[in-house]
């Protein structure tokens, strides 16, 4: 019984060797390079735009990218974060609610995203409420990554 107990641990063993050693070489594993490019943003509380879509009113903010090529664009991807503090990041899109100090009842959402095609990078603010008579109050910054 021991024989076969020795045998059997020993099949065991060559078999696995030789599994994991197939696995080796270029067939399995291809190295492959990343390029990415990396910039932060900053929105000031005037500085937003009024756009409007099917939905409604929106605030927005666009920068030029010269980085941004059509290349990065059709091949890439982008990963866009809101600072929530000096050291805090948030992925976007990052919703948020709000309380109107001198009305409690009243509460509305705020949703942040990023858009960007060649050339250009657009922040965007969409309230629930759609209102758009007041510009934001704080300054929004943000950090964006292209990778291709």
């Amino acid at each position: 019984m021991v024989i076969l107990k020795k045998w059997t641990v020993s099949v065991f063993v060559l078999v696995m060797i030789a599994l994991l050693s197939s696995c080796e070489g270029d067939k399995y594993y291809e190295e492959e390079y990343v390029d990415s490019y990396t910039q932060d943003y900053t929105v000031q509380k005037g500085d937003w735009s009024v756009g409007k879509d099917d939905s409604g009113e929106y605030f927005y903010y666009e920068f030029r990218e010269s980085n941004l090529t059509q290349y990065i664009y059709e091949n890439g991807i982008m990963q866009a974060f809101l600072f929530m503090d000096e050291e805090n990041i948030t992925p976007l899109p990052f919703n948020d609610y709000w309380i109107d100090e001198s009305n409690p009842d009243y509460m509305w959402t705020e949703q942040v995203t990023c858009e960007f095609r060649p050339g250009f990078v657009t922040f965007i603010l969409k309230y629930s409420d759609h209102a758009t008579n007041e510009p934001p109050h704080y300054n929004y910054t943000f950090r964006v990554r292209f990778m291709w």
